[in-house]
């Protein structure tokens, strides 16, 4: 770890593997993290939406949190300033994606989110890719999930469990089936031009929603969704003594 000078950049810690994060000073005192991940051919910035998260997902430290505030466009659009600095600094591969996974819902922010995402995409701004951004969601309801439809962005779920008591377990805040949520994805997906289909996300929590009669559920749930449906599973990876909750 090191404090740094950078504007707005609090402190910085950084992996022998070249993954960087950052503590992003905002101008009443809060900080967000935003998180670099660098492969051979590129980096990955993962930034945050809001501070804190008022979904409570329970194997997430944000999630203890809080909804603290939203961040502003102009605030998400300052992590990717400064990670572009960092990237050139530390010589890491060219930073070309970029993920809305850090702290917040991105659809609890829709508003800031979509014009931080139409600012990277723009000629007279960052001018990256719309399918080089994807926005990460739990899907907190059906109109929600609707509002995504027009932004430049990739789409990610996370589901995390396919079956809804195990939902509801891990994301305590789930107000709507995993059915519900899966159509309201699925009309989107069908009329976004050029769409090609959903990331989806699971935090694999041991004895939970880990067995294979949840791979079955999750594979049913999904099977209707139109394109090329990816599902990316995460380890899960304490991040507090305090974790007996999630022994299954």
């Amino acid at each position: 770890r090191r404090a740094a000078g950078r504007n707005g950049e609090a402190a910085r810690f950084a992996d022998s593997d070249g993954t960087t994060k950052l503590l992003v000073a905002l101008h009443d005192g809060l900080q967000v993290e935003t998180v670099l991940i660098p492969t051979d051919a590129r980096t990955t910035l993962c930034v945050s939406s809001q501070v804190g998260c008022a979904r409570g997902c329970v194997f997430c430290s944000t999630g203890r949190m809080g909804l603290v505030r939203n961040l502003r466009a102009h605030e998400i659009l300052a992590q990717l300033r400064l990670a572009l600095a960092v990237a050139a600094e530390r010589g890491l591969p060219p930073l070309t994606n970029v993920v809305f996974m850090g702290m917040g819902e991105p659809c609890d922010n829709i508003g800031e989110v979509t014009k931080a995402a139409r600012a990277m995409t723009a000629d007279g701004a960052f001018r990256m890719g719309r399918s080089h951004i994807s926005v990460s969601t739990v899907g907190p309801s059906p109109q929600q999930i609707r509002a995504l439809e027009h932004v430049p962005a990739r789409l990610a779920w996370s589901v995390h469990a396919a079956q809804d008591e195990v939902r509801r377990q891990l994301v305590p805040t789930t107000r709507h089936t995993m059915a519900e949520l899966r159509d309201a994805f699925g009309e989107i997906l069908a009329n976004r031009t050029g769409e090609k289909g959903v990331f989806v996300e699971c935090a694999l929590v041991a004895g939970i929603n880990d067995r294979p009669e949840h791979a079955r559920a999750l594979i049913e749930l999904l099977a209707p969704l139109p394109g090329k449906t990816r599902v990316n599973l995460l380890p899960y990876n304490p991040f507090a003594p305090d974790t007996e909750g999630l022994n299954g």
